[in-house]
């Protein structure tokens, strides 16, 4: 099923069901595509207002970014999902013999890569976004600003999913120079994040005093 496709009441019920995908993985990139589409919303809004003519070159980039990481992050969802069935059928193999079980923990460790590979994107692409966010606090449409603020805290939120979902799948991968360096990326995404955050936060506050 392409999540991408179906209404959000369908895409709530999916999630609501005994089911175990979509899952957090997933909300993690459809909140992300939302805060993107915020700041699409704030873009939008802003170009062609009177008083922020001189902006709107960083509204327009900053659109250009959003629109792009919209769509890529629903296709992401899906990825998800897809990653996480083929952990699942990995570990349900057959392990009889020897030559099985070699077999079986080979696709178990490349499903596991992959099932890191999403979240671990959704962090970079998570990081795209709240730093063109800043942009949009800076110059925004003071009108919607609070959507701003809005996405900033979505972004946040999918950081932290896309962390917790590679931290699940890295616990059982058998490769530490990989992990090391997953980990040490992640971290440093996470310093850009909340950097951006903190910076978003301290503009609108004097914005809106």
């Amino acid at each position: 099923m392409d999540f991408c496709s179906i209404t959000v009441r369908e895409f709530l019920e999916k999630v609501g069901d005994k089911n175990p995908t979509p899952g957090g993985g997933a909300v993690g990139a459809i909140a992300a595509a939302l805060g993107a589409s915020l700041g699409a919303m704030v873009s939008r809004l802003t170009i062609g207002k009177k008083g922020y003519e001189d902006v709107e070159g960083h509204m327009e980039t900053a659109l250009e970014v959003f629109e792009a990481e919209m769509s890529y992050l629903c296709e992401l969802a899906n990825k998800d999902i897809q990653a996480f069935d083929q952990v699942m059928a990995s570990y349900k193999m057959p392990k009889s013999t020897e030559e099985e079980k070699n077999a079986r923990q080979m696709k178990i460790q490349q499903a596991l890569k992959t099932a890191i590979e999403v979240p671990f994107d959704l962090a970079r692409r998570t990081k795209n976004i709240v730093v063109s966010l800043e942009r949009l606090a800076k110059w925004g449409n003071l009108n919607v600003i609070s959507d701003v603020e809005t996405s900033a805290y979505l972004l946040v939120a999918s950081y932290r999913i896309a962390s917790a979902n590679v931290t699940i799948n890295i616990k059982s991968l058998d490769d530490p120079a990989y992990s090391k360096w997953v980990k040490e990326e992640m971290l440093a995404l996470e310093r850009q994040i909340m950097a951006s955050y903190d910076r978003i936060m301290e503009v609108i506050s004097k914005r809106n005093a």
